[in-house]
C-alpha cells in the first residue's frame, strides 16, 4: 500500500500542493498533463539522485506528453554557483526550451535553488 501526504500551501491565487511520499510517478504524470507545458522539459538533478530517480522521472514525464532532458550536477553545496547555473542555462538554450517549458528539480536543497533561480530567470520565468 502507499502512503502518499498530500500538504496544500496556502497563498491565495498562487496556492499550491505538495505530495510526499514514494512512487509518486503516477501523481506527476497527473500534474503534468492538467498543465499547457511546451513540450520541452529540463530536469534538474544532482549525480546522486538522477543517477537512481532520474529515468523513473523522465519515464513519467513522457508518459503524461512531455520530451523531458536530464541535467546532472555534481552533488553538494559547490554546485551552487554561477557556472553550474550557466551550465543548465546554456543546456536550457541548446534545448530549445521556450517561456511553457517546464524546469524540474528532482532532489532538495541545492538542486532544489538551482532548478528554481534557473526557472525564475530563463526567459523572465518558466514554469
Amino acid at each position: 500500500m502507499r502512503d502518499v501526504h498530500k500538504v496544500r500551501v496556502e497563498l491565495g491565487a498562487a496556492s499550491y500542493d505538495i505530495f510526499l511520499g514514494s512512487n509518486l510517478q503516477s501523481e506527476l504524470t497527473a500534474f503534468v498533463k492538467e498543465q499547457s507545458f511546451s513540450h520541452k522539459a529540463l530536469v534538474v538533478s544532482d549525480e546522486n539522485v538522477g543517477k537512481i530517480y532520474g529515468e523513473g522521472v523522465a519515464k513519467a514525464l513522457r508518459e503524461a506528453g512531455l520530451c523531458p532532458e536530464l541535467h546532472l550536477v555534481p552533488a553538494g553545496e559547490g554546485s551552487k554557483s554561477l557556472v553550474i547555473a550557466d551550465e543548465i542555462f546554456t543546456h536550457a538554450i541548446e534545448l530549445g526550451l521556450d517561456r511553457r517549458s517546464p524546469i524540474f528539480a528532482l532532489g532538495g536543497g541545492v538542486v532544489g535553488d538551482l532548478a528554481g533561480f534557473i526557472a525564475a530567470a530563463y526567459m523572465r520565468g518558466v514554469p
